[in-house]
């Protein structure tokens, strides 16, 4: 299993590592967006804005959302993966391990509730659009890691699916609103 995780890695950062250059910028920029200081910050402010407004369906969202960054904290340091050998790692201020990325779990699950709460709010076409923009931003956070040399895929994809499920208890189970 090991070495088809490896072999399946192998390949599909090789086809990332394939596209062109001018991408390093705007993936840099979204790797920052997505950065777990940004979203947890993000997290913080739904929690505040839930209680200043009394809403508790938005405030266990937000502690969900807190939480499944948590658990990746968890899962990281449960399976101690090192990093790809890469330049971009050796610079990297902050050290931790690859798995799964933070960045795509944080950003997913943070985001992800963005979008559901825009598409519940906002005035149609504007809720699809800005729902779907921040779905691309979710998945160019993603790809950005494998582009830029931080994780694995198998931690992005890991990370999207930590995510979905923080996500998902969000949408099904709590359903908040505004």
């Amino acid at each position: 299993m090991k070495q088809l995780l490896h072999q399946f890695d192998h390949v599909v950062s090789g086809y990332i590592a394939t596209l062109p250059t001018w991408l390093k910028t705007p993936f840099l920029l979204m790797s920052f967006i997505g950065q777990p200081i940004v979203t947890i910050s993000i997290g913080l402010i739904i929690a505040a804005f839930a209680i200043f407004r009394f809403n508790q369906r938005l405030l266990i969202a937000s502690i969900v959302a807190l939480s499944t960054m948590g658990i990746n904290t968890i899962i990281k340091y449960t399976f101690e993966r090192d990093r790809p050998a890469t330049e971009y790692v050796s610079h990297m201020v902050i050290k931790s391990y690859s798995f799964p990325s933070g960045h795509t779990a944080g950003s997913t699950v943070i985001f992800g509730l963005l979008a559901y709460l825009a598409f519940q709010l906002l005035p149609q076409p504007l809720n699809v659009i800005v729902s779907a923009l921040l779905a691309l931003l979710i998945i160019g956070i993603g790809v950005s890691r494998v582009y830029l040399g931080a994780h694995f895929p198998s931690d992005v994809i890991f990370g999207w699916i930590l995510g979905l499920v923080g996500l998902s208890i969000i949408i099904y189970i709590v359903a908040p609103t505004i």
